[in-house]
């Protein structure tokens, strides 16, 4: 077995909740597709029935439901989503593969790691509930102090307990990893680089991270009666906010592409457009910026592009430096994705608008501060320019930005396919 595959399979090592899926009935008897439903079914069914069975208050019912829809969330995040985190595929930068192999080890494989936060939040509120009884006296009511009951108490505390811990542990990890990768970066070399498909997956993950700190809303209604309780959910959802936002924040710092790519994005001022309509393949020159992640480019709405990109997205761009002295020099870039007009006056244009504007507003700032002669030119001669091709958003003229799914680099006439 390769070394690569020795790692992997270290990775396959699953979470506690998971392997109570995998081996406990009646979940390891059903689809992974119906488990959080069959969880949400059973939990509550045993919840109905010790509401009736003990006579206890409606408040009961109502937040303890709550509560075990809290951990039903919580479960459908990390039976669907934490496996993406065993497949990332490692960086070929050997900084940036260390920091993603130490993040994956502590979240994967460190039981202690798993649990510790767990314990601690298990510990707390075990604790006082050991010494507030009038808390669960009031939500309890006929049945405080039966044994049954109580130890139906301490499971679901102990299952929101695990989840919130685990939430914050891997949260705080995902901070460090993503400051760590963003420092590691500024290291590269060459072509070594995290793919941006994994970069971009690290920052799903971050979200999801947040998904799961957030549904912990969930709880409040339980914290209501209780200070001790409504402090620490809240600290909780301050550490979780806070960390996801750094996190995030970090991991937008992370380039893409590997600096020898980065370079020519960055400084060359032409690129080729190619697209294909039935009929015919069409190659146009523009002039373009390049925002760290994704490729951007003018046109006109009465342009042969704008009509075939409307019912074609695919596209590529081509961008090329070029040594006039020495061709072998020569180096390019060639990026094949799907191209998204952002500006277009439709129904899906205004949606796009709403989703995309201020990245609009820096993408024009970006053309005015590469192209200042450009945008003067467009300023100055605009009256005796066609109308469609005067520079007036909207009107006449919309952007497209490519969102890169192969890439390939040239140097010394020789192609490398870089992983997407």
């Amino acid at each position: 077995m390769n070394r690569k595959s020795t790692v992997q399979s270290r990775y396959q090592r699953k979470w506690i909740y998971e392997e109570i899926v995998d081996r406990i009935p009646p979940f390891r008897w059903i689809p992974r597709t119906y488990d959080v439903i069959a969880q949400l079914l059973l939990v509550e069914t045993v919840g109905v029935f010790a509401f009736i069975y003990f006579q206890m208050p409606y408040e009961a019912a109502v937040f303890g439901s709550l509560a075990i829809i809290y951990t039903v969330v919580w479960s459908s995040g990390c039976l669907y989503i934490v496996p993406w985190l065993r497949r990332l595929r490692d960086p070929t930068n050997e900084i940036e593969f260390e920091v993603l192999r130490d993040y994956k080890s502590r979240i994967l494989l460190d039981r202690r790691l798993e649990l510790i936060g767990g314990i601690i939040c298990f510990g707390a509120v075990m604790s006082y509930l050991w010494i507030d009884t009038d808390y669960l006296r009031y939500f309890l009511g006929n049945g405080f102090g039966n044994p049954l009951l109580i130890i139906l108490i301490i499971v679901l505390a102990w299952d929101i307990s695990y989840r919130l811990g685990l939430s914050l542990v891997t949260t705080f990890f995902a901070a460090i990893r993503s400051i760590s990768l963003s420092q590691a970066a500024r290291k590269r070399r060459g072509l070594a680089y995290t793919a941006y498909s994994e970069v971009r997956t690290l920052k799903y993950l971050d979200l999801i991270n947040l998904y799961w700190g957030i549904s912990a809303v969930l709880l409040l209604p339980l914290t209501l009666r209780s200070y001790f309780l409504l402090l620490g959910l809240a600290g909780f959802l301050a550490g979780i906010i806070g960390l996801s936002t750094l996190s995030l924040l970090a991991m937008e710092t992370v380039p893409w592409f590997p600096p020898d790519v980065e370079s020519i994005l960055h400084n060359e001022g032409f690129a080729y457009v190619s697209v294909c309509s039935k009929k015919q393949p069409h190659v146009t020159p523009v002039i373009f910026v390049y925002d760290g992640k994704y490729l951007y480019f003018a046109i006109s709405v009465a342009s042969a592009k704008y009509r075939i990109i409307k019912k074609n997205p695919k596209i590529a761009v081509l961008v090329d430096m070029r040594d006039s002295k020495f061709p072998m020099k020569n180096r390019a870039v060639l990026l094949r994705g799907k191209g998204m007009i952002l500006g277009d006056l439709s129904i899906m244009g205004f949606f796009k608008l709403f989703l995309h504007g201020l990245w609009l507003i820096r993408v024009r700032n970006m053309f005015a501060k590469k192209y200042p002669m450009y945008m003067k030119f467009y300023e100055d001669q605009a009256q005796e320019l066609p109308p469609a091709w005067r520079n007036k958003p909207f009107l006449s003229r919309v952007i497209v930005r490519l969102e890169p799914e192969k890439i390939t680099y040239w140097r010394e006439a020789r192609p490398t396919t870089l992983r997407a």
